[in-house]
């Protein structure tokens, strides 16, 4: 048997045992298959937008960490414009990357044995921003770039997505986001999509890597948590995506407490307008 049918009859049998329904191994072919179909990105920029306006709010940040070759800020960007036509709110496109690639690491924390020095490097991060005047991209190490962001805006975040890739970068950001809560620049509730919490090798996990920086984080900070919901059938919101999604809790955020559920004060009384509910307001 030749290399080729080798190969050909692993994919069988990995496709035959998937132990999902094929049509999410479908849904991720076409996600990889064409770089800015991210149905997950979609849902949860539409999602955070919701629970903004709910909020008072009508301006968010979108953040993207490791910004690479682009196509995910010309995801959210493509989505971003879908969803301001529908919805009352301006959302800002905030980009973080090197631009050189990752950095030189040796730390065993950051799987130097799958990542290296200079993978994902984009060298028009600038470009990007011509995209669209809501794009905005700060390049050079998040340690400092981080802090420049913070000097420069007030509009809050509502969504970051995580796309470091290293242990050390991962934990550099996260350990500024009590400054961000102390600035008041985040929503008290922020979904983070973390891009690399799981790794086709299995060597990926909580003594490395995204789910490291989490654990971490969560040991040092008592008044603001990132929270991950418990897996369950009839979540059906975040195609893709529901395993990678955290919720960054700041519970000493101002608005924290403020009532978006899905009732109204008379929903659970006998004057309940026994209107249909839409699945998609859910």
């Amino acid at each position: 048997m030749n290399f080729f049918f080798y190969k050909l009859k692993l994919l069988f049998l990995r496709v035959l045992c998937y132990e999902k329904p094929l049509r999410v191994a479908f849904t991720k072919f076409l996600s990889l298959k064409f770089s800015n179909f991210r149905p997950h990105y979609e849902s949860l920029i539409y999602e955070t937008s919701k629970n903004a306006i709910k909020l008072g709010f009508n301006e968010i940040s979108v953040v993207e960490l490791g910004v690479a070759g682009g196509n995910g800020i010309k995801s959210i960007l493509k989505y971003k414009r879908k969803i301001e036509k529908i919805l009352d709110i301006k959302i800002n496109i905030v980009g973080f990357d090197t631009g050189t690639g990752l950095p030189n690491s040796d730390l065993k924390e950051d799987l130097p044995y799958f990542w290296k020095q200079g993978d994902y490097t984009n060298i028009n991060l600038k470009g990007l921003e011509k995209e669209d005047s809501s794009i905005k991209i700060y390049e050079g190490n998040i340690s400092s770039t981080i802090d420049k962001y913070i000097l420069e805006n007030k509009i809050k975040i509502g969504l970051i997505f995580f796309d470091l890739d290293l242990y050390s970068s991962t934990k550099l950001f996260l350990d500024k986001i009590p400054v961000l809560s102390e600035k008041k620049l985040l929503l008290p509730r922020v979904f983070c999509y973390f891009d690399d919490l799981f790794v086709a090798d299995y060597t990926l996990n909580d003594i490395n890597g995204e789910p490291l920086a989490i654990k971490e984080f969560n040991n040092q900070f008592k008044k603001i948590k990132l929270g991950k919901t418990f897996d369950h059938i009839t979540d059906f919101k975040f195609p893709l995506a529901k395993g990678q999604i955290y919720t960054l809790h700041d519970f000493e955020n101002e608005n924290y407490n403020k009532y978006i559920g899905i009732y109204s004060t008379d929903s659970l009384s006998n004057k309940k307008n026994e209107q249909f509910r839409s699945l998609i307001d859910d």
